[in-house]
């Protein structure tokens, strides 16, 4: 249950920005449409006055009233956001505003206009509040959806019936309202759904694969988003640039961050390839994890995947420099180590704030004292026994002299990728 509350928190941290984005776009349309309705009433008057009508221009005025409402709304969404009060009392005003001009004008109108005013009322109330309700849709908010239709339903007849007094149309025009309601909330139930996907997607797609992705959504997306951890055995890849950090000291701080997102892409492309799942990009170093996804029934925790990326992202970036050198660049050389044992995969962090998948264990240290171990074997790879073993054979590979990592009080036996470059 703690692990599904997490993930839930995550996504109610991601969908805020969604809801605040929506209810500043909602602030803005009642901006527009309370300005547009005070156009329409002059408008109207206009024309009926021409045509020897009963005249009132108190709805303008009223309706002028209600655009300053909405930009006093406007700013209090920009200042507090898409709360819930905020959202509530928002819809009540809304109604009310749209309704009680027909009240204005048979306080204030003359015998003429009010004569005319239970026409003009049960031609638009029932609009007025389907309208509102259509923008209030937009909120993917079924609790506002509830509400808007019962208070939709309401204001139908409260208005009305003072009005013309009595009768049976007003029936089906409240239920109107309230059916109006019930769509509005299927409605945000969808919407709610496509926004829980989009934040799972988003949040899984930082550390599995495409294919993962896809099966994870359909099987059990909460449980991949839990907060916390599992214990796995995986391979660990960790690379990293020789002698960037000097190079970059020529560059200005633009350069440096196009360089560097120029050959993590390059390196992406070969990882994800290859099934790996990136963990994080530390400056321009890279750790990547395989094995997480077991769906293919591999036996060996990424072993083959990981050292096959390997290989690749040499080519790859063989190629890159080939670019760079066209641009008048300097080559990139890196070092790669890989590795597999056991490590603690999962979500750490705040929920409701940040969460950010990783693993943690001796394994990531092991894969990244390789990975230093590189320029002192002349080698661009190195690979433990721990991953050999689990592979189906050695072709390509050559052993050397188990080497000494920082920290370690026994050395280990380490493997290299012949052929490739120092």
């Amino acid at each position: 249950m703690t692990a599904l509350v997490g993930a839930s928190q995550e996504i109610e941290a991601t969908l805020k920005f969604a809801r605040d984005s929506v209810e500043r776009e909602i602030a803005r349309y009642r901006i527009g449409v309370f300005a547009t309705l005070v156009g329409l009433v002059v408008v109207a008057n206009l024309v009926g006055g021409a045509q020897g009508r009963p005249t009132t221009f108190v709805p303008a005025f009223w309706f002028a009233a209600c655009t300053v409402y909405a930009i006093a709304m406007r700013q209090v969404v920009a200042r507090v956001g898409a709360r819930d009060w905020v959202i509530y009392v928002s819809i009540a005003l809304d109604m009310i505003a749209m309704v009680a001009n027909f009240g204005v004008i048979a306080l204030t109108g003359t015998k003429e206009v009010r004569a005319g005013s239970p026409v003009f009322a049960a031609h638009l109330v029932g609009v007025g509040i389907l309208l509102i309700m259509l923008v209030g849709s937009l909120r993917a908010h079924r609790g506002a959806s509830i509400f808007a239709g019962l208070f939709g339903s309401v204001c139908v007849v409260a208005t009305l019936l003072p009005l013309e007094g009595f009768h049976p149309a007003l029936i089906p025009l409240s239920l109107g309202a309230w059916i109006a309601g019930v769509v509005c909330i299927a409605a945000a139930r969808q919407a709610r759904t496509n926004l829980d996907d989009f934040a799972r997607l988003r949040l899984l797609r930082r550390y599995l694969s495409p294919a993962a992705v896809e099966r994870v959504m359909r099987e059990n997306p909460d449980a991949a988003l839990a907060l916390g951890g599992r214990l796995l055995t995986v391979t660990l890849l960790a690379a990293d640039l020789r002698g960037f950090t000097a190079m970059s000291e020529k560059m200005s701080p633009d350069e440096v961050v196009r360089q560097l997102n120029a050959y993590h892409g390059t390196m992406l492309e070969r990882i994800e390839d290859h099934g790996g799942a990136l963990d994080k990009f530390i400056g321009d170093g890279i750790l990547v994890v395989f094995g997480l996804d077991r769906e293919t029934g591999s036996e060996d925790d990424g072993a083959a995947a990981a050292v096959a990326c390997a290989r690749d992202m040499l080519v790859a970036l063989d190629r890159h420099n080939a670019e760079r050198a066209r641009e008048g660049n300097p080559a990139l050389r890196m070092g790669i180590g890989v590795h597999t044992g056991p490590v603690v995969a999962g979500n750490i962090g705040a929920p409701g704030r940040r969460l950010e998948f990783t693993v943690i264990g001796d394994a990531v240290n092991t894969a990244s004292r390789l990975e230093g171990l590189t320029k002192e074997a002349a080698t661009p790879v190195l690979i433990s026994s721990d991953t050999v073993d689990r592979l189906k054979g050695r072709d390509g590979l050559r052993e050397l002299p188990a080497m000494l990592a920082k920290g370690r009080s026994e050395k280990t036996r380490v493997f290299a990728l012949e052929g490739g470059p120092a």
